[in-house]
Order: C-alpha cells, then structure tokens, then sequence
C-alpha cells in the first residue's frame, strides 16, 4: 500500500455512498479526493479503469490513480470544490455551496460537452445527476469549471452507441424511461416466477434524458423537471415534465425539451446538444456587445435577440446582465432606453 493511501484522512470525509466513501488524500504531493470501495463490489477486471484514466477533458473529472489493499479499492480523483446538488441547499445549512458559479449557459455547454466527449470515447455513462456533477475553481485564476464525475456505472459501447445490460443500474429518479420500463418489467417477470434472463441492449441517448434533467434541475434552482419525488417515475413515465415551463430562458427551455422525450429516436444526440448551446453562446455574447455599446440598440435589434428566445436577465461572471448594461453606462444620440424596457 503506498505512502497516500496510509496518509488518506478518513476524519475529513467529502461524501460517502452505498459502497464507499470519499476522503481528501494527496498523491504525488497534490491534494487529490480518495473513493475508497471495499474489495468485495469491485469488479475482477480492471480495463474500466484503464478506460477511464486514458479520460482527459476539462468537464471530465480525472482519475489519477487507482490501488488496491487487503480490503479496499482506493480511486484518485481530481479534487472539486462540491457538487451540484449542495449549490441549491437551504440557506444556513453547513454543507451549502456559497461559492462563485459560471453564467447559466457557460454551465450548460461545460456539460455538455463533457457528455459528449465521453459517448466519443466509446462510453456510456449510465448515472448521470446532480450529485455526480462536481463544481471545480482554479485557485489561481479563480474560474470555475463544472465535471462529471462517478464512472462506476460506465460501459463501452459499440459503433452505433448501444451496449448490452442484464439489469437496471443507475439512480431511479434520473433514469430514462426505457431504463425504468426495463425494470418494473424485470420486477413483474420476477413476481411472474418467470426465470428466463435476457440480455437487452441500451443506448447513450439514455444519457442524453438524464442530462436533460441535470440541466432542468440547474435551470429550475434545484427543482426536478417531473416534479415532486413521489411523483417523478410516473410523470417520466407519461411524459408529463410539469415543471419544464417555469424556467425563464426561452431557448434553453426548448432545448431542454428536445432532450427528455419518451421516444429514444425523437431526442437529440449530445453532439448535438453541444452544437445547440454552442450557438447560445455566440448569441448571447452578441447580445451583451449590443447592450454595452456606446449608442442605445434600436427596437429593432432587441426584438431580434426577443424573439431568437435569448434571456436578457441572462448574467456573465460579475453578475451584470444585459439590461445592467443598458442601464448603467450613458449612451451617446437619442435616449430611448424606457421604449427598450
């Protein structure tokens, strides 16, 4: 056993799951978080974690290392400030994130194309949710970079994005609802005494529903997309996301709706997610160039970026949105800033 696993500090614990739990530890002299998982619920074969330390993308979290004692497992892992699910605790609890975040659209495009460098690699990842979306800051520059994280559920897939599963795996209140069809299916099969196992075949695009939710969530200050928990898996299952038209942002609203739909071949690929924030992106950039030039915008140019859908209580990283700098800065020619209003 080496010399970081033996100076791993079990009292500074960062999370802890069903298996395992997370510690800071260092490696090679550099604060790292420690997954330590008793031997027993890992598998014998370790191509996944080769697989997965060959990962380097900037909104993939990084294993470092992974070694084993007489009893457990140990995974180095990129070391985050938290995860996205403490950003939206209630005010005063102690675990609440209260640090600096990227601009709405910056956090969606992080992600998505993080998921989509992981389908390119061949990967599916099968557990995408809030909990396993980790908020990173770069001490010194100070920006902040959001990173999928928990690979333990991930799965090589073939050419045309599909792989094969014996059983349910993930976490239900995110889960597609093919996944979650393939379970109760598996339950009635069961109290059927049915004993015949069949092998099925998933797809990525069950990562894309559950990105749709991530984003919905982020959207939504913390709010599932299908509303309550005892009303989440038969909402996914109707197709009924109530809470959908409550987020602000016409064009991420959309997009959101676009990735969450019951038929697997009507959503969209994450490729394509990533081209569609992409395109936000450079919208929204030009939106905050025409609100902070010297001469007021015609009525002309905002009902453009109104009617593209673009969200002009949308903010960069000080806070400032495009109406803050419609407002703030004294323009040159005919002030008709209230008719803009």
């Amino acid at each position: 056993m080496s010399d970081e696993v033996r100076n791993l500090d079990l009292d500074n614990k960062l999370g802890e799951g069903r298996y395992g739990i997370v510690c800071k530890g260092m490696w090679r002299e550099k604060p790292v978080a420690v997954k330590r998982i008793q031997l027993i619920h890992i598998a014998s074969n370790t191509q996944g974690e080769e697989t997965l330390q060959g990962l380097d993308h900037l909104n993939v979290i990084k294993l470092f290392h992974a070694e084993s004692d007489a009893n457990f497992r140990y995974y180095y892992l990129e070391l985050c400030n938290a995860s996205l699910e403490k950003l939206f605790l209630k005010e005063g609890h102690k675990n609440k994130y209260r640090g600096p975040m990227p601009p709405s659209l910056t956090a969606l495009y992080q992600l998505a194309v993080g998921l989509e460098y992981i389908h390119k690699m061949g990967l599916v990842h099968r557990d995408l949710k809030p909990e396993n979306v980790l908020i990173w800051q770069d001490p010194r520059k100070g920006n902040v970079l959001l990173k999928w994280a928990d690979f333990g559920l991930c799965k090589p897939v073939n050419e045309r994005g599909s792989y094969s599963m014996s059983g349910v795996r993930g976490t239900f209140d995110w889960l597609a609802p093919e996944i979650l069809n393939l379970f109760f299916n598996e339950e009635l099969s069961q109290s059927e005494s049915e004993t015949t196992s069949t092998v099925k075949r998933g797809t990525i695009q069950s990562d894309v529903f559950s990105e749709g939710l991530v984003f919905g969530y982020f959207l939504l200050d913390g709010r599932h997309p299908f509303g309550l928990r005892h009303q989440i898996h038969t909402h996914i299952l109707e197709n009924k996301p109530v809470n959908l038209d409550k987020i602000q942002s016409k064009c991420a609203r959309e997009l959101i709706l676009r990735m969450p739909r019951e038929n697997i071949a009507d959503r969209i690929t994450s490729t394509e997610v990533a081209e569609f924030l992409k395109q936000m992106k450079s919208h929204e950039t030009q939106l905050f160039a025409l609100c902070s030039r010297d001469t007021y915008p015609s009525l002309e140019e905002v009902t453009h970026f109104l009617q593209e859908g673009m969200d002009f209580n949308c903010t960069i990283e000080e806070g400032m949105s495009p109406l803050h700098y419609l407002a703030n800065k004294k323009r040159n020619g005919q002030n008709n800033l209230l008719e803009i209003l």
